[in-house]
């Protein structure tokens, strides 16, 4: 099957793509300009093909870069916490001295339990502080 400029011009500017490569795409799949798309994301994968918007949708590459600097971050924040205590205080007497990081645990753990206890807290005219070591 023969395929216009157009269309071939089109898939271009949606994946990079040689005129030849773009040509061979339309004419498998039968001048389906969609369907191009796909065989094209599927054999050069996603990190060469850009969605309509125009921004290139991240490869294995850029995700794992991603997810390392994610890990950095929150391996900061627990360090950071570590150094960090959460104060709970009721008219000058301390009731509680938690560290962050645990705080942090017992959300994730029990985030029903941990906003009953935040709210009872609250309710009980009790002070939250964060409090460096």
């Amino acid at each position: 099957m023969k395929v216009d400029l157009a269309t071939i011009d089109r898939l271009r500017e949606r994946a990079d793509l040689t005129y030849e490569e773009a040509a061979a795409y339309l004419e498998a799949a039968g001048g389906d300009l969609v369907q191009a798309l796909v065989m094209a994301e599927r054999d050069l994968g996603s990190e060469n093909v850009e969605e309509e918007q125009g921004w290139v949708v991240a490869g294995a590459e850029a995700r794992a870069a991603a997810y390392t600097r994610l890990s950095q971050r929150i391996a900061d924040v627990v360090r950071q916490g570590s150094s960090m205590r959460l104060v709970i205080e009721r008219d000058g007497d301390r009731l509680a001295n938690l560290p962050v990081a645990a705080g942090l645990v017992g959300v994730i753990w029990a985030p029903e339990l941990a906003a009953v206890g935040a709210i009872a807290a609250l309710a009980s005219r009790c002070t939250l502080r964060l409090e460096r070591c």
